[in-house]
């Protein structure tokens, strides 16, 4: 798989006019810049995420017109749609018809900002190697921030998630999305909400990957998370990272085979 520069770069983070202090003065139709290169659909994808994220669109704000904004970006009516319809499968914006309508940013969705990550990361492109180097160290930033706060609630609920997945066998998807919950459990034992967010995102994405690359066969992630709950029951921080990281070269080790053959 081709790997691409990293995110961001080549596009300035909001109009040159605008600073942090100016956010909100300026209405939407004076916010968009003419996306020209040959990825027109993801440049128009960021520049509304950004200008989401950073507040210069705020919840319920509404774009300007088809043709407006079409002309302001300088790409074809027929693209803008096709982005502006990825953004709403995202949840990120939603689309109304008749006189009244138009592409408004979502204003009863909870979860935008996960859903601006990932409707971001949907339609950039990146290398198994990136996904694995990302992977290992969001995990283990999960690991480091879980261990000090984990207790017995947070335990018995990672138990019974392996539980729930070594009784399934015949549905290796269903296992997969059971399993990959792990790391959300993880950032809830952290306490920390904003790693909960960036842990719904890595699952989020896992759920794709890992049907496309493949698990360590057998019951190797069974095994390897009750060994890690284990030394985590234990108080022996040290052997149940030992145990993460090497579930983790294995898993990330078969990934890449699996990309270079």
């Amino acid at each position: 798989m081709k790997k691409t520069p990293a995110a961001g770069r080549g596009f300035r983070s909001a109009p040159a006019a605008l600073s942090s202090q100016d956010s909100g003065i300026y209405p939407p139709h004076t916010l968009f810049r003419p996306a020209k290169s040959q990825r027109a659909f993801e440049q128009i994808t960021r520049q509304i995420e950004e200008l989401i994220t950073q507040g210069h669109l705020k919840l319920g704000d509404k774009l300007p017109n088809e043709r407006t904004l079409a002309a302001q970006l300088e790409v074809s009516r027929n693209t803008l749609r096709e982005a502006l319809r990825s953004l709403e499968i995202a949840g990120i914006l939603t689309l109304r018809r008749g006189a009244s309508g138009g592409a408004f940013v979502a204003s009863d969705n909870p979860n935008a900002l996960n859903n601006v990550l990932i409707g971001r990361l949907k339609v950039t492109e990146f290398s198994v190697a990136d996904l694995t180097q990302a992977m290992r160290s969001i995990t283990l930033m999960l690991f480091d921030a879980a261990v000090p706060r984990i207790n017995e609630q947070h335990l018995r609920a990672i138990e019974a998630n392996i539980d729930a997945a070594e009784k399934i066998k015949e549905d290796p998807r269903k296992r997969s999305d059971l399993l990959i919950q792990f790391y959300r459990l993880l950032a809830e034992a952290s306490q920390n909400r904003i790693l909960v967010v960036i842990a719904d995102v890595l699952v989020d994405l896992l759920r794709g990957w890992v049907l496309r690359l493949g698990s360590l066969g057998g019951d190797r992630v069974i095994r390897s998370r009750r060994s890690l709950l284990k030394h985590l029951r234990t108080g022996d921080e040290k052997a149940a990272l030992s145990e993460l990281e090497r579930y983790l070269d294995e898993l990330h080790a078969l990934w890449l085979r699996g990309e270079e053959s």
